[in-house]
């Protein structure tokens, strides 16, 4: 009596026990038991009363199991919406010391000159900004919610993105301007993300262009480097998978979450690189007004 519990051997009307066994019928788990009182006609049980419990058991232990599985899944569901965020923040740390480390690089070379300090002062803003959000990002529980789409003034993201970039490599920005709609935190996360892999592929003295579009229904938002370029098989089978990088240090996550920022913006992400010539980025999103003429 060792082994049974004290809150059944202070049941006095128990009467049967009903082991929930799930699986086979030699193999199978113990997942619970129902304890039955004594019913209000005593009689022996026969092999029919046995047969409808084991039945029974069998089926309440399924139920039990699936219960189970179900919130195993779960679990295993906000753990790799954990994990899978913090990959990206910790892909977007890395950025960031990356850039701060070029910043801080050029300060020794450039530190009087009153332009480079304007830039410097204006990465090191855009720095901290990043940081907080990063902050903001952790400190959320569960899966990111989707917003609702908005015109986004497409200029006036990428004249951020490139003013924040310019102490850290040369940029150059072209094309008229553009209403998308999308997330403006979101595009210009994306386009960091670009600028910063366009950065790490070119040398120090090529400029990296970001250039705007209006084609057809959609604008388009191009990251253009002449850097080293990436051969048609890493970008046909690698360059969007995650954790797999041409980089020696690189985490394999930008191009991954990029496209994925774009897709939850309506939007495309095309690729286009020779090796040894460098790559183009595009960004295709649904123009505003082609909507509002649709609608």
């Amino acid at each position: 009596m060792a082994s049974v519990p004290d809150w059944l051997r202070a049941c006095t009307d128990a009467w049967a026990i009903v082991p929930l066994v799930h699986g086979g019928a030699m193999g199978g788990a113990l997942v619970g038991a129902i304890v039955l009182s004594r019913p209000p006609v005593d009689r022996a049980l026969d092999w029919e009363d046995f047969d409808l419990l084991r039945v029974a058991g069998r089926q309440a232990a399924s139920y039990l199991a699936e219960d189970r599985a179900h919130a195993a899944l779960a679990d295993a569901a906000r753990f790799d919406e954990f994990n899978r965020r913090f990959a990206f923040i910790l892909h977007d740390i890395k950025n960031l010391v990356s850039q701060l480390t070029l910043v801080a690089r050029n300060a020794e070379r450039h530190a009087d000159n009153p332009d480079f300090r304007v830039d410097m002062v204006a990465t090191l803003k855009d720095s901290s900004d990043r940081m907080n959000a990063l902050l903001a990002r952790l400190s959320q529980h569960g899966p990111v919610r989707g917003e609702p789409l908005q015109p986004v003034d497409v200029a006036a993201v990428v004249a951020r993105v490139a003013t924040a970039r310019r102490a850290q490599h040369p940029i150059v920005t072209q094309g008229a301007a553009a209403c998308a709609l999308g997330h403006a935190a979101r595009l210009e996360q994306v386009l960091g993300l670009l600028v910063q892999n366009a950065v790490e592929a070119s040398r120090a003295e090529d400029p990296i262009l970001l250039s705007i579009e209006t084609v057809g229904d959609r604008v388009s938002i191009d990251v253009i480097d002449h850097g080293c370029g990436m051969s048609p098989g890493f970008v046909r089978d690698q360059l969007f998978r995650p954790f797999v990088s041409s980089k020696p240090a690189g985490f394999g996550i930008g191009a991954f979450e990029a496209r994925q920022l774009v897709h939850a913006m309506g939007g495309a992400l095309d690729v286009v690189s020779r090796e040894g010539e460098g790559t183009r980025f595009r960004i295709l999103l649904p123009a505003v007004a082609s909507l509002e003429v649709a609608a």
